[in-house]
């Protein structure tokens, strides 16, 4: 049987200058957060360390309130997994965020600073979802610095890469026993039509990009060449890949409805109808990385308690299958976040401070106070190995979520639904 843990959402948008630890009031009610996650019977918790807060001025630390909040942890059992950046959350003086030239120097020498400060942590995430987090900056253009230039995307993404092999090496140096999770998203995709399959196919390639640069794989023979020769990398980069490679000790997998995209012509893009689940997306990324231990690292589905407990049901079954497969070493469940976040409804890009429903404990609006439900009782029971699957309740969803989750639906078939 393996774990349950879970997270508390972090991010930080520099242009409204706002994180969602202060939108969801986590930085002030820490205390009866953590011990909600202790209650529930979580015993790990994927936590960042908010560098943007810490860091304010170039080189001038003040660790007064992650000190707190590390002691708490401490003092109810509780395991962080650090996440030392969280997409976005660089300082306001690391002006152009990944793409900033100081940004590899800066970014180490937090992470130096973090594990001395707390010598006692040995899980890490070095980089919260680096592929995604760089497409959304440099590619997409969503995300600060907004850019849309493969070039400036390729660029990004070496440096990001650097950082991890950097900080990996410092951190197995530092904590003997250290155990660093690298956690990107868990995606397949499909198309609708000829020119969407192609498209398709593309993403599909690509997903896999920077994981083997930070894996040392890029070599002459690579069949992912192209994408850093045509996005500008020069061969002596592609070798200090190759001379500094680090190997993951825990795979993350996050996955959501909507990492399985259907793509039509022109690049449109629906969840798939054509779904093949997370324990299907998972075992394409345990073939690519033979032998490396997976876990699903985040799961959620936006809607009411009972929706998310119908998805809990589902994903918990898919895992519990893929533990059961030859060659997986399956290492945990999160469900994340762990309290509901704020403003994803706009991917982060409008700061309004809109509850947005996700979390295990869900917030109301106008207080923030955190409330319990089915959901956070069900959890709390397969945390503390009371329940699985075959335990949980099926409640019908809504017609929008529904309509979102036609591609899932068919692995849900066998249940019995309540209205």
């Amino acid at each position: 049987m393996f774990p349950y843990l879970s997270g508390i959402e972090s991010t930080y948008m520099p242009n409204a200058e706002m994180d969602v630890l202060e939108l969801t009031n986590h930085t002030a009610l820490y205390r009866e957060d953590l011990s909600l996650v202790q209650q529930t019977g979580i015993s790990q918790l994927r936590y960042s360390a908010p560098w943007h807060q810490i860091e304010r001025v170039q080189g001038e630390y003040n660790w007064s309130w992650m000190d707190e909040v590390m002691g708490v942890m401490r003092s109810l059992g509780i395991e962080p997994i650090t996440d030392l950046i969280h997409h976005t959350s660089t300082p306001k003086w690391v002006t152009l965020g990944m793409a900033d030239e100081r940004f590899v120097e800066a970014y180490v020498d937090f992470g130096e600073a973090f594990v001395e400060r707390y010598p006692w942590v040995t899980w890490y995430t070095v980089f919260n979802e680096p592929f995604v987090t760089t497409l959304m900056c440099g590619l997409f253009g969503t995300w600060p610095p907004h850019y849309t230039d493969p070039g400036k995307w390729i660029d990004m993404q070496s440096k990001v890469a650097r950082t991890i092999c950097l900080l990996n090496q410092r951190i197995r140096e530092r904590v003997p026993g250290a155990t660093l999770l690298h956690v990107d998203t868990c995606e397949r995709h499909d198309g609708a039509d000829a020119a969407g399959l192609a498209i398709a196919d593309q993403h599909n390639d690509r997903r896999f990009q920077l994981h083997d640069l930070v894996l040392g794989r890029v070599d002459d023979n690579h069949p992912r060449l192209s994408y850093w020769q045509e996005g500008g990398l020069p061969d002596h980069e592609l070798q200090w890949f190759r001379d500094n490679a680090v190997q993951f000790d825990v795979l993350g997998l996050d996955y959501y409805c909507h990492s399985e995209h259907e793509f039509f012509e022109g690049g449109s893009t629906v969840p798939s109808t054509q779904a093949r689940g997370f324990a299907a997306t998972a075992m394409e990324y345990v073939g690519q990385f033979p032998g490396v231990p997976v876990m699903l690292s985040e799961t959620n589905i936006r809607g009411t308690p009972k929706e998310r407990l119908s998805w809990l049901k589902h994903m918990v079954e898919q895992c519990e299958w893929l533990e059961t497969q030859p060659g997986v070493d399956f290492r945990g469940f999160c469900w994340y976040p762990f309290i509901d976040s704020t403003d994803w409804d706009t991917l982060l890009t409008k700061t309004r401070g809109r509850v947005d429903p996700q979390g295990i404990y869900w917030l109301d609006a106008e207080k923030l106070r955190r409330n319990s439900s089915m959901l956070s009782d069900y959890y709390g029971l397969l945390a503390r190995g009371v329940i699985t699957s075959s335990d949980l309740p099926a409640y019908r969803f809504e017609p929008e979520t529904a309509q979102q989750l036609a591609g899932h639906l068919k692995f849900m078939e066998h249940w019995e639904w309540r209205d």
